[in-house]
């Protein structure tokens, strides 16, 4: 079976400047751009490094504006197309739903209930994402942001070093960039390398300087030292380049499962063998820089509350058991802000019940984009296909799942809700409608 080539997007139409800028601008926000001005993350006054801090009022109030002009264009622009959207996203609504009413049983109420409230704004303004611009827009414009990330990073560390890189314990010289912690920035870099990479056949404005691009996001990440982030983005690509390669789309489902079957095996047989060799590979020790014991820890107390969890994002927080672990690392000059497992934080947050929920989302995108790239030569169904890869392997020792106002998980939500809106046939309507302002086929389809 054969593919035709893609063809390019549709010009941005009735969307002004200002509106993609504003896109853009929430984009940076979401990759902790301005959390150096709008919270406590980082270094305080007496040198404790907290790895994640949202209870900044300038962080909440910043965080709350720009939802609420979104939710104001979404309803301006698309207030007919909700309930369609609603309908296509009932697992996402219910999720965060779920999320919300985990105020009643919270450790924290009134935390769980800020970070639950911010978590459905971060919904709301990824339905406004899927509805308000086409896939390759929403690429472009994730692109724009993480290019300005990288630059303005570049810039921090030459002429702000005491901000841009770390000064503390074992993360000592690791560039943070603007997204205050090593780690976080090293995960923005792997997600544009992944966004550029997609963006390779379309024009959006660097397609001349891709390789330079791409060679900034390379330099960034390393400086990072984010293991978990060299990790995934490697194994993110390889998933894009297996997709990229259409062999799996033609090869029928026994085959498949015979091929899934032979790799898992192989796995299980080598990886134990070369544990050790791989963690020296991509920078770890045998307890994976001591996660092995809070993950220990943690576990033993989310079997207090196994099936609804503590609340939303209220696990670890002062008060709560997790006070115990806070000094774990090291000589006690860090602050958990969760346990390093997106897996793990799901349970203790939301119990099995949310640990359920995030499996069954992931499931979900993997069965959207297959069908999508069974029929499509699409540049957002490559990218989402392996950045549905990186989080499934970037959750093992990093938090991403069910984080608001977090730019991976919103490409997450965004992505599921635009990969149903805008190519499944049975619900996807007419491109060239006038709302769509003369728009052309997102991607060909896949000829006989």
């Amino acid at each position: 079976m054969a593919l035709a080539a893609t063809t390019d997007e549709r010009p941005w139409g009735n969307v002004p400047l200002w509106e993609r800028l504003f896109v853009v601008l929430t984009f940076v926000t979401a990759c902790r751009g301005f959390d150096m001005f709008l919270s406590s993350v980082g270094e305080s006054s007496k040198g404790v490094y907290t790895e994640m801090n949202e209870s900044s009022p300038a962080r909440f109030a910043w965080l709350a504006t720009l939802y609420g002009i979104a939710l104001g264009l979404l309803i301006y622009h698309h207030r007919k197309d909700l309930l369609r959207l609603a309908s296509q996203n009932k697992l996402l609504i219910a999720a965060a739903c779920y999320i919300l009413c985990s105020t009643f049983w919270a450790f924290d109420n009134t935390a769980s209930l800020r970070r639950g409230t911010a978590f459905v704004l971060t919904a709301t303004f990824c339905a406004y994402l899927a509805l308000r611009y086409t896939p390759t827009q929403l690429l472009k414009l994730a692109g724009w942001a993480l290019f300005v990330v990288a630059v303005c990073s570049v810039f921090a560390v030459i002429f702000f070093p005491h901000h841009s890189i770390e000064e503390f314990g074992r993360k000592l010289g690791s560039w943070k960039g603007i997204s205050s912690i090593n780690t976080a920035f090293g995960r923005f870099m792997a997600l544009g390398l992944l966004v550029t990479w997609a963006l390779r056949r379309v024009d959006w404005g660097l397609r001349r300087v891709d390789v330079l691009v791409l060679l900034l996001f390379v330099v960034c990440m390393f400086q990072a030292d984010a293991a978990t982030s060299k990790l995934a983005v490697f194994t993110g690509f390889s998933s894009i380049l297996f997709i990229w390669s259409r062999s799996i789309f033609n090869i029928d489902l026994p085959a498949k499962s015979l091929i899934a079957i032979m790799f898992g095996a192989i796995a299980v047989m080598t990886v134990p063998l070369y544990f050790e060799e791989v963690l020296d590979l991509v920078g770890r020790d045998a307890t994976l820089t001591n996660r092995i014991f809070i993950w220990r820890a943690a576990f033993e107390q989310g079997w207090r509350n196994p099936f609804f969890g503590v609340g939303y994002e209220s696990f670890w927080i002062a008060g709560n058991a997790a006070q115990a672990f806070y000094n774990m690392f090291g000589s006690g000059d860090t602050q958990l802000g969760n346990g390093h497992n997106g897996y793990l934080d799901a349970w203790l947050e939301l119990g099995i019940f949310g640990l359920a929920f995030a499996l069954a989302l992931l499931a979900q995108g993997f069965n959207r984009v297959f069908k999508v790239l069974a029929r499509t030569d699409s540049p957002f169904g490559e990218f989402y296909g392996g950045l549905l890869v990186f989080i499934l392997i970037y959750s093992i020792a990093e938090k991403v799942i069910f984080v608001h106002s977090e730019l991976t998980w919103m490409l997450f939500m965004s992505g599921l809700m635009t990969l149903r809106w805008h190519f499944d046939p049975s619900a996807v309507r007419d491109e060239s409608a006038p709302n769509w302002n003369g728009s052309v086929p997102q991607a060909t389809q896949r000829s006989p």
